[in-house]
C-alpha cells in the first residue's frame, strides 16, 4: 500500500473572512497568525450578516486583535467592564506613544466594540468571585502534573473540586473539613445512583488532594486515613458488549457515499481492529501514517507510551478514501476532523459516534465506542492470542505489572493485523 497523499494544511477554511476584508499581505498575515482565529471570524461574519459595510467590519477585524492582547482573553473566562476599561487605558497610551493624539471616541469605540465582541461570544458580564479553596486546588494541580499524565491531573482534579464546591456550602476553609463531611457527601451521591468504580476514583482523589494538604500543613492529619477506598470487585463476566459478528455487521450497512459514514467507517475499523480509545483516535495526525512502509503510530492515553502498529488493508483503504473524498483542506494536522466549518480537530467524538454505532439496531443494547474495544479484546481471546499479548496490544500493562514500558510483540501484531475478515459476516 503505497500512497502519496498531499494534505498540507490551507488558511482555505479559517481564513476566508480575512482574505476577503484584506487585500496586503502583511495586513492578512497579521490577522491570521492572531489568537482566537476561528472566534473572530465567526464575528466578522455576525457583523457582515448584520449589514455593516466592509470599512467597518475591517476596522472591527484589527480593533479585536488588539482587544484580545490587552484583555488577555485566552478563549475561556469571564471579561468585565473593568477588564475593558483598563484594556482601552493600555491602548490610548499605546496609541500615545505612536504620536497619535486620539480623542475620547477612540477610547468609546474601543470599549463598544471589546462588548460586542465579548458578548457575542458569551462571556461578558460580572465575575463570580473565586471560592475560597482555588488558590490550594491550583496548587494540588500543579504540583501533580510534574508527576503524572494531563489525563490523570485533569480527572483527579475534577473528582477533588466537585467534593470542594459541595464542602464549600458548610465551611470556609480547608481545616474545618472533617470525617462527617465525607461521609454525607458519599450518601448524597450512593443515593443519586453512582456507581461502584466511581466511588473509587473519588476517594482515590480525595486522598491524594488531603494527602498534599496535610503535608502542607494546611488541614490536620487523619483525614486521609478516614477515607476508605471501597475494594475492587473484580467482575467473573466478561464484559456486556457486541459481538465480533455485530460489529463487523454494523460497519457492513455503513454507507460511505455519505461524508459522515465514511468518516465513521475509517473510525470504527479502528476502535475494533486495532482496540483504540477514542481519544487516542482523535488524537491521531496525518505524520502518525507512514504509507510507506505501512506502519501506524499511536500514542496511547495512559501512560505516555507510543506504539507502532503494522497497518491493516482494510484499515488504510478506509482511512485513505476518507482523506481524499471526505477530509477538507485545513490546517489542523489531525486526521480526524469536524466536517462543518471551520474545520477544527473532532472533540466530542464519542457522542457523534454513539449515535451511528446504535443507529440501524444491530445490537441488542444500546452500545458506546469504548464496546468496539470489548469487542477486540473478545475476538484476540478467541483467536488464540495470549493474555500477555492482548494486554500489549491494547496499550495495558503487562498482567503482572512489572513494567509499565512492556513492548508489543512485533509477530502478535503481525498476526492480529493481518487476521482474514473473510467469511465472518
Amino acid at each position: 500500500m503505497n500512497v502519496s497523499l498531499s494534505l498540507e494544511g490551507s488558511n482555505d477554511a479559517l481564513g476566508l473572512m480575512v482574505n476577503h476584508l484584506f487585500v496586503q499581505r502583511v495586513a492578512r498575515e497579521r490577522q491570521l497568525k492572531a489568537p482566537l482565529l476561528p472566534q473572530r471570524e465567526e464575528y466578522l461574519r455576525h457583523l457582515t450578516a448584520l449589514g455593516r459595510k466592509q470599512r467597518v467590519v475591517s476596522e472591527s477585524a484589527v480593533a479585536i486583535t488588539h482587544i484580545i492582547r490587552l484583555t488577555g482573553f485566552a478563549g475561556s473566562g469571564r471579561i468585565c467592564e473593568e477588564d475593558i476599561i483598563t484594556a482601552a487605558k493600555l491602548w490610548i497610551e499605546e496609541v500615545r506613544q505612536n504620536r497619535r493624539f486620539p480623542s475620547g471616541t477612540s477610547a468609546k469605540c474601543f470599549k463598544s466594540t471589546a462588548r460586542s465582541f465579548f458578548r457575542f461570544l458569551g462571556v461578558y458580564g460580572t465575575k463570580e468571585p473565586t471560592p475560597w479553596f482555588e488558590a490550594c486546588l491550583s496548587d494540588f494541580k500543579s504540583q501533580m502534573s510534574r508527576e503524572y499524565l494531563p489525563s490523570t491531573v485533569q480527572s483527579t482534579w475534577y473528582a477533588t473540586r466537585g467534593f470542594l464546591v459541595w464542602v464549600a456550602g458548610r465551611h470556609s476553609d480547608l481545616s474545618s473539613i472533617t470525617v462527617d463531611d465525607f461521609d454525607d457527601f458519599m450518601s448524597m451521591k450512593r443515593s443519586s445512583g453512582w456507581r461502584h468504580r466511581t466511588f473509587r476514583g473519588l476517594c482515590n482523589s480525595l486522598r491524594s488532594f488531603f494527602r498534599y494538604t496535610e503535608g502542607r500543613g494546611w488541614t490536620d492529619t487523619g483525614l486521609v486515613r478516614a477515607i476508605k477506598v471501597p475494594r475492587f470487585r473484580a467482575s467473573r463476566d466478561a464484559p456486556k458488549g457486541p459481538s465480533w459478528n455485530q460489529v463487523r455487521r454494523r460497519i457492513a450497512v455503513l454507507d460511505v457515499t455519505n461524508p459522515s459514514h465514511c468518516r465513521a467507517k475509517a473510525i470504527f475499523l479502528l476502535a475494533s481492529i486495532y482496540g483504540l480509545r477514542t481519544c487516542e483516535i482523535a488524537s491521531l495526525t496525518l505524520e502518525d501514517l507512514d504509507w510507506y512502509n505501512e506502519v501506524m503510530t499511536v500514542r496511547r492515553a495512559k501512560r505516555g507510551r507510543v506504539q507502532q502498529f503494522p497497518l491493516q488493508y482494510e484499515v488504510g483503504e478506509a482511512i485513505i478514501r476518507y482523506l481524499l473524498e471526505v477530509r477538507p483542506s485545513c490546517q489542523t494536522r489531525n486526521v480526524f476532523v469536524t466536517l462543518q466549518t471551520p474545520h477544527r480537530p473532532v472533540t466530542n467524538l464519542a457522542a457523534t459516534m454513539r449515535k451511528l454505532l446504535n443507529a440501524p439496531s444491530v445490537f441488542q443494547r444500546e452500545c458506546g465506542m469504548h464496546a468496539l474495544r470489548h469487542a477486540c479484546a473478545t475476538e484476540l481471546l478467541r483467536k488464540g492470542t495470549s493474555l500477555r499479548g492482548i494486554a500489549d496490544f491494547l496499550g495495558h500493562r503487562d498482567i503482572r505489572s512489572v513494567s509499565v514500558y512492556a513492548h508489543c510483540d512485533v509477530r502478535v501484531l503481525r498476526k492480529v493485523a493481518d487476521m482474514s475478515l473473510k467469511g465472518i459476516l
